[in-house]
């Protein structure tokens, strides 16, 4: 399916970013106020997240929501 197709790549693109911080899922999760278990969803390309999940994913890895997106 094209959605899951892109939910993974962003998945990738939000571990990438994670890991180039030395950030572990845990700590990614307390900086953007989000459940662990939402994160590795997110990372493994099994959820949808929402705007707003995103703009807190990317407040926490200081980058704007674009840089996510972009390549995704």
């Amino acid at each position: 399916m094209k959605g899951n197709f892109f939910y993974q790549r962003l998945g990738k693109k939000i571990h990438f970013e994670r890991i180039k911080r030395k950030l572990s899922q845990e700590q990614l999760a307390f900086l953007s106020d989000t459940d662990r278990t939402y994160i590795v969803r997110i990372e493994n390309g099994k959820a949808n997240p929402t705007v707003k999940a995103l703009y807190k994913i990317a407040r926490a890895l200081h980058i704007k929501i674009s840089q996510l997106l972009i390549g995704v």
